[in-house]
């Protein structure tokens, strides 16, 4: 796929298939030279895949040339990233002590809260079904700026609250009593004593990350008909989009506030 700029810094980058699934677009964000090189990138870029001749077109850069970036797909579509480092595992202190997020309808990023532990080569970050972000790991080459000690395993974990939930959190979409199992027309209904509040429903997979890549990431947009006291939604049919498995399932208000999710499963 031709366009990608800075194509020999892409060791250590991120990548996501953008919320949500069915606009078929993968992002690709930050990376470095191969092995122990200094280079680092802060390049982002998208790939249209339902064009006809697809070809990568440049994002908004990171603040700056970013290895060992975390990415994770948000219930409002919008996509937080955090953490990472300049040089090879950490180098030199070379951790980024920056978060932000994408917006993929603007192609902008909006600054984030600053995590206060630094990471970098085996570090994660996942999305918990009530909405918050965990961060943890780390395994830096060196434990000073000097490289002189012998890293050790980041063994703390942070715990990342969204804006969203800071003002609303009392506030947010509630979804009460439903199956946990799709029906035979792929549909499931949930009680909610506030069905004008839900404006959008998204099906998130459960993450598995390792090395910054989280390859089970997917956020689907579902069909959503409400009555006065339940909200029920639609999945697409199609297994290729929706591999079978268990799910988050989210629903936001029009501020983008996230309901805690329903585990559900496609069959």
């Amino acid at each position: 796929v031709p366009g990608l700029r800075d194509p020999d810094e892409t060791e250590t980058s991120a990548s996501l298939l953008l919320p949500p699934a069915q606009d078929q677009k993968v992002m690709i964000l930050g990376g470095g030279g191969v092995g122990e090189s200094k280079k680092s990138t802060p390049r982002t870029a998208v790939v249209d895949l339902k064009k006809g001749s697809p070809s990568f077109e440049d994002g908004p850069n990171l603040p700056q040339g970013t290895r060992y970036l975390n990415s994770v797909i948000m219930p409002d579509d919008s996509v937080f990233t955090t953490n990472g480092s300049e040089d090879y595992r950490g180098r030199s202190a070379s951790n980024i002590l920056k978060a932000q997020f994408y917006d993929p309808k603007g192609n902008a990023f909006r600054e984030a809260a600053s995590p206060k532990v630094g990471r970098n080569y085996h570090s994660e970050a996942l999305l918990l079904p009530d909405g918050r972000v965990a961060t943890f790991g780390s395994d830096p080459l060196f434990d000073d700026q000097q490289n002189t000690k012998l890293g050790h395993f980041e063994q703390r974990m942070e715990i990342f609250t969204p804006p969203a939930l800071h003002k609303n959190g009392k506030n947010r979409p509630v979804l009460g009593e439903g199956p946990d199992v799709l029906d035979s027309k792929r549909r499931a209904t949930f009680a909610t004593e506030h069905p004008e509040r839900v404006v959008n429903a998204r099906l998130m997979r459960p993450s598995a990350v390792t090395h910054t890549t989280d390859v089970e990431q997917r956020s689907i947009e579902l069909g959503l008909t409400k009555t006065k006291n339940s909200v029920t939604v639609d999945v697409p049919s199609d297994r290729a989009l929706v591999p079978p498995g268990w799910y988050m399932l989210f629903v936001t208000d029009g501020e983008g506030t996230p309901s805690e999710a329903k585990w559900i499963q496609v069959r």
